[in-house]
């Protein structure tokens, strides 16, 4: 597929900017082949010269944006591709009146083009369509597209949620270490180290997260009793709770439209 108009992005925020700045750096399109909209903008203009539109706004504000679309000349030459949580194909084809939709969930990772984005596309986008979005989707990092939109719902609360945990928990064993009495600046350089260290040691290895933390694991030794606590406290329970209740709000915030 030859893209013969501009790609429209509507929403200047940070997903937003990350995908102008990653269209352009990996040469997917030029700068002149971007057009953006924010919330305050006319977007007759963005949907009369794009042939593709990125929707890169919050779910919340998704029911005012239809009906400005509405109100263009948006039709079933469009493709539509959605970053917005929560919000299923169907949901979206019926409140624009269109039916080339895809919907998409990346990661703040793509920040530095490291981003996994998860992707499905509604039965009309045709194949040659569907290999321009994967080109799209993957100037942002690593895409998989998955034949079931219950995993963009999935994808949402495991890696769209993803990295706050991965920060939340490097915040965490910050503040035990700075209990302990090591200085903020030397706690900040070991975890985030440590973090990098284990994730590229896993990845080159190719080994399971499980065996890897065996390896790690001695008998009745200092991470022995340190997995111990976390084992009586059962954060593994909280993780799951926590994980299924980032699911459940995507699920709510299609319900609020």
């Amino acid at each position: 597929m030859k893209l013969k108009n501009k790609i429209g992005i509507i929403g200047a925020g940070v997903m937003g900017s990350i995908f102008i700045e990653y269209l352009v750096k990996s040469k997917t399109v030029s700068r002149s082949q971007i057009i953006v909209a924010d919330h305050a903008d006319d977007k007759k203009t963005l949907v009369d010269k794009s042939q593709i539109l990125i929707l890169a706004v919050k779910p919340q504000d998704f029911k005012k944006l239809s009906q400005e679309l509405r109100k263009t000349n948006l039709n079933d030459s469009h493709i539509i591709i959605s970053i917005m949580a929560g919000i299923d194909i169907k949901t979206i084809q019926k409140s624009l009146g269109v039916k080339k939709v895809i919907r998409a969930m990346p990661n703040l990772p793509a920040k530095i083009g490291q981003s996994i984005t998860v992707w499905k596309s509604s039965s009309q986008v045709l194949q040659k369509e569907k290999r321009y979005v994967k080109k799209v989707l993957k100037s942002l990092g690593t895409e998989i597209e998955v034949d079931k939109e219950r995993l963009i719902d999935f994808s949402t609360a495991v890696s769209g949620s993803g990295p706050a945990y991965v920060f939340l928990f490097q915040e965490l064993i910050m503040a035990a270490a700075q209990d302990l009495g090591m200085s903020k600046d030397l706690s900040y350089k070991l975890v985030n180290e440590t973090f990098r260290g284990s994730i590229n040691l896993q990845k080159e290895l190719n080994i399971s997260p499980e065996k890897l933390r065996k390896q790690v694991t001695s008998k009745k030794g200092t991470t022995a009793s340190a997995l111990e606590v976390f084992k009586k406290n059962k954060v593994d329970k909280i993780f799951k709770k926590a994980i299924l209740s980032a699911f459940n709000r995507s699920q709510e915030l299609k319900k609020q439209l």
